[in-house]
């Protein structure tokens, strides 16, 4: 079992995410740091389709009942045992050791893997919490107490040190013009692949929301259409939002261009206060690593 001691400001389980239920109104859900959650899987020696946690407001706090191999990754995140340990690095937690991950004021997402994964069942297949309908098998933030079951372990001592390299979450962010980026003028596209815009406080899973530069939105009405995470819809206000893994199923706001997979998490830890710049990319430019 795995232990919640202190829950931080809000905590979920999440997995990769419930795709294939769009149609049905129902949003992936999944990390909105897909790379550092993948990283903190990957670390852990966790599969692909295990599910880890999410944290928003550090500190984070717990214990397994077992050894296991924990990581925990995010941007600028540490993790304390008997001592002080940098993020994206295999730790291991000894039975009954408590686990501390803290942060800066910059990191707004972290993850905590544990091999073995928590084990709690799919619903929808998948095992993520998607707050505003109440889905997941644990449809709620975590809470001091909480006793999450896992895994089989499958990771011994050896397994412990490996690290990666944490992502450069300061650098530009790669987006790929359209699919409406012909109903705005060119002066608009231009801008937005030009100015920097400040990340506003208001920002949350559902979608990084901007403020600087005002992008002229088209006049014409459009039909609503399918919505896909990293997608920048234009209000009619003109501050652009980039949508996050909790997005809206479909949406009637012009979509000036859409954020390469990669470097969703960029955009997601981006502080509030902080500037995001947007560069160019074509699609078969799109996939190279950042």
């Amino acid at each position: 079992m795995m232990r919640i001691i202190a829950p931080g400001l809000r905590a979920t389980i999440q997995d990769r995410g419930r795709p294939g239920h769009v149609r049905e109104g129902i949003p992936p859900a999944g990390p909105a740091d897909p790379t550092a959650f993948a990283a903190a899987l990957s670390l852990a020696g966790c599969a692909d389709g295990d599910a880890a946690i999410e944290v928003m407001g550090l500190p984070f706090a717990f214990r397994c009942d077992d050894r296991r191999i924990v990581a925990v990754t995010g941007r600028d995140v540490r993790v304390r045992t008997r001592s002080g340990l940098r993020g994206w690095t295999s730790v291991l937690a000894r039975a009954g050791q408590e686990v501390v991950v803290e942060g800066s004021a910059t990191t707004r997402f972290a993850y905590v893997a544990v091999n073995g994964g928590i084990a709690l069942p799919a619903v929808l297949g998948s095992r993520s919490t998607y707050l505003p309908a109440a889905l997941g098998p644990l449809p709620r933030p975590l809470a001091p107490d909480d006793a999450l079951a896992l895994g089989p372990s499958s990771a011994g001592m050896e397994a412990a040190g490996r690290a990666l390299v944490a992502p450069d979450y300061r650098r530009g962010v790669r987006a790929v013009a359209g699919p409406h980026d012909g109903r705005f003028s060119g002066y608009a596209v231009a801008a937005f692949f030009s100015a920097s815009f400040a990340v506003s406080p208001e920002s949350d899973r559902m979608g990084v929301r901007l403020t600087g530069v005002p992008l002229e939105a088209p006049s014409a009405e459009l039909l609503s259409c399918g919505i896909v995470a990293g997608a920048v819809q234009v209000p009619p206000g003109g501050t652009p939002i980039v949508l996050l893994a909790d997005h809206q199923t479909t949406g009637g706001y012009p979509i000036i261009a859409t954020v390469v997979l990669a470097d969703l998490g960029v955009v997601a830890q981006a502080a509030p206060g902080e500037y995001l710049r947007f560069e160019r990319v074509t699609p078969g430019g799109a996939g190279r690593s950042g």
